[in-house]
């Protein structure tokens, strides 16, 4: 039997109609808003933000969701990719503002990261300040889907394949070692996130987006130049030991703009949320503001 999935963090339920299907939010504090968004990967979920969300919800009002094709929200089969995952972006934009509010604070973790830079780029009116963990989009993990990853992508989504190689990435074990890669010390691995993880694979669907995933057709092409034009304030957060995120090229970044800015989490890698919830916290939450 499937466990059943529980919300990432108590909250007021926020459910978001997109063309696609419904996307989960989850409502806690007040005032000023900022919206969480949760990294894509076989187990990607909104519980990876979960004690950042908790604790900047003392002061703020925080909006966290689940990606469609992730978490709590549906798992619909859709046309996974930047653009797909652009427009879901302006729909929980439009939903997580409160009444009245112009602008939203935005804190990203790793991929979908791009995704914000590239709509903050395109519309700054839009957005007060930005925080993106472990940011992808440049340097080794820079560049869009090329056509033998669009054609490996149609073979196992086609064939079923698919399904069987999710089903490999998604067991316990390998669930575990992937973890294992994203924190400098394992030790430091939440119990309960890692049992989260796994029941988030495990639901029905749940291969889907993943998949697109794994293939390399969720990363946007126009991430790299987006950066470059930034001129909402935008903190790049980096763990000191990390794996998925090219910290060093990250420096050509700001030398470029000075609307960025960098900071680092000591003793931690690509979740420092996670492994320094405190230390990343802070970091956060003083500059926001």
């Amino acid at each position: 039997m499937i466990p059943t999935l529980p919300p990432p963090i108590a909250g007021d339920r926020l459910d978001v109609a997109t063309e696609a299907g419904r996307v989960a939010g989850y409502r806690l504090g007040e005032g000023r808003t900022v919206l969480l968004l949760h990294s894509f990967n076989a187990a990607g979920a909104g519980v990876e933000l979960a004690p950042l969300a908790r604790q900047l919800a003392g002061h703020r009002r925080v909006v966290l969701v689940d990606w469609l094709g992730f978490g709590t929200s549906e798992r619909p089969d859709a046309p996974f990719g930047p653009a797909f995952y652009g427009a879901q972006l302006e729909r929980i934009l439009e939903a997580a503002r409160a009444p009245g509010e112009a602008v939203l604070d935005v804190v990203a973790l790793s991929l979908p990261g791009q995704y914000v830079a590239v709509a903050a780029a395109a519309h700054p009116e839009r957005f007060g300040r930005v925080v993106l963990i472990s940011p992808t989009g440049f340097g080794r993990f820079g560049g869009g889907p090329g056509p033998v990853s669009r054609a490996a992508y149609a073979v196992l989504r086609g064939t079923g394949l698919g399904r069987l190689v999710y089903g490999v990435l998604a067991r316990r074990r390998v669930i575990d070692w992937f973890l294992r890669q994203l924190f400098a010390d394992p030790a430091r691995i939440p119990s309960t996130y890692a049992r989260y993880s796994w029941r988030t694979a495990q639901q029905p669907g749940a291969f889907r987006a993943p998949l697109a995933f794994v293939c390399g057709l969720l990363n946007d092409p126009a991430a790299a130049d987006a950066y470059r034009r930034l001129t909402t304030p935008t903190l790049l957060l980096f763990g000191d030991h990390p794996r998925f995120t090219d910290a060093s090229a990250a420096g050509e970044l700001l030398a470029e703009n000075d609307h960025l800015h960098r900071a680092t989490v000591s003793a931690s890698g690509d979740l420092p949320q996670l492994e320094q919830p405190d230390a990343t916290a802070a970091l956060v939450e003083e500059f926001l503001g």
